[in-house]
């Protein structure tokens, strides 16, 4: 291998980064920082009481702990929009408070430059909006989450106007699929103990490749972004599952295509098809995936866990909800010399 050059391209990594969770909410850019997140999950039943306190949705059991949802929209002044079975939820911790924050269906992480995070000149005390991030022509807008949670736990004094009841979806279809949602949260066995000292150990991202269900261990991420809009170049004489190269905030990447690596069949990408940026130690690889899904906590996935040896890019499988889960060996995947070519 000493005459082998990697093909994907080294990268200068920041030394000052933060990883943000962002999420659209009518038609604008919001964040949280990673470091809050315990999960992401899709929206199931919620508690919804007759009178709750304002941006309360209702409660939900998270891991044996009665949790309140949060709708941010009236604290940013804007309507608050109809559910939909897509949507996600991100729980948040803080100061031993753990919260969930309703958001849209769309959501993708990125990685940041901390100098580029400026400041907010207008915001004042009842503000849960201190700082924006420049993405590209698009500004995000981060939530500061000790100042969302003083108003849910400290000053939240005012009544909640909003029928939340009936903005979600309310054909029996739907109401069956949130109530399974919230039942197979109260069966899994207790994940997280609190206080929770928040960091990446456990943390994976599910993604689908061909409705198959893949993790990847969120320690080795950047970034998940969309391929719409992207320029992918094309690569000559290499094999099918290298899709090209592309130029992501200045670093050449190489795009894999993964189901083609893992299983020699081609992906048709569209443009609703994600990139998920891996951070290696010296170089980065962006993998082509069908869509994004949550973030997880795999510290206890229960007995059905099992070790594959039917593929070595594959650690362990699991069962849940009759669903297959595969959890995938990053470091053999990177290391594999099919991902190297001779210059020669």
């Amino acid at each position: 291998m000493n005459n082998n050059s990697l093909i994907a391209i080294n990268s200068n990594i920041q030394n000052e980064t933060e990883h943000l969770i962002v999420f659209n909410i009518d038609s604008n850019q919001y964040a949280v920082n990673i470091k809050n997140v315990l999960e992401v999950i899709n929206i199931p039943e919620i508690e919804i009481p007759s009178q709750t306190p304002k941006g309360i949705i209702g409660m939900f059991n998270y891991n044996e702990v009665m949790t309140s949802v949060i709708d941010i929209c009236p604290f940013l002044g804007i309507k608050t929009n109809k559910f939909s079975l897509n949507d996600k939820m991100i729980i948040v911790v803080y100061n031993e408070n753990c919260f969930a924050l309703r958001t849209g269906e769309n959501i993708n992480i990125i990685s940041i430059n901390t100098e580029n995070i400026q400041s907010l000149p207008y915001s004042n005390e009842k503000s849960i909006l201190k700082e924006i991030y420049r993405l590209n022509e698009n500004t995000v807008n981060i939530i500061d989450i000790d100042s969302l949670n003083k108003l849910i736990t400290e000053d939240n004094k005012e009544e909640n106007t909003i029928n939340y009841a009936s903005l979600f979806p309310n054909d029996e279809k739907s109401k069956n699929i949130l109530k399974l949602r919230a039942i197979s949260r109260i069966n899994q066995k207790e994940i997280f103990s609190f206080p929770v000292n928040i960091n990446f150990e456990n943390q994976h991202l599910l993604f689908t490749i061909d409705k198959h269900n893949y993790y990847l261990d969120l320690k080795y991420i950047k970034e998940c972004i969309s391929i719409k809009r992207l320029n992918i170049t094309k690569l000559p004489y290499t094999q099918n599952y290298i899709k090209g190269i592309i130029n992501s905030k200045g670093d050449f990447l190489v795009v894999i295509d993964l189901k083609c690596f893992l299983n020699n069949e081609e992906n048709n990408s569209n443009e609703n098809s994600k990139l998920i940026i891996t951070e290696g130690k010296n170089f980065n690889i962006a993998f082509l995936v069908d869509d994004i899904k949550y973030i997880r906590n795999l510290k206890n996935i229960g007995k059905d866990i099992m070790y594959s040896g039917n593929c070595k890019y594959i650690s362990a499988e699991f069962t849940e909800d009759n669903e297959l889960y595969s959890i995938l060996n990053y470091e053999k995947i990177i290391n594999d010399e099919r991902i190297y070519i001779d210059i020669n």
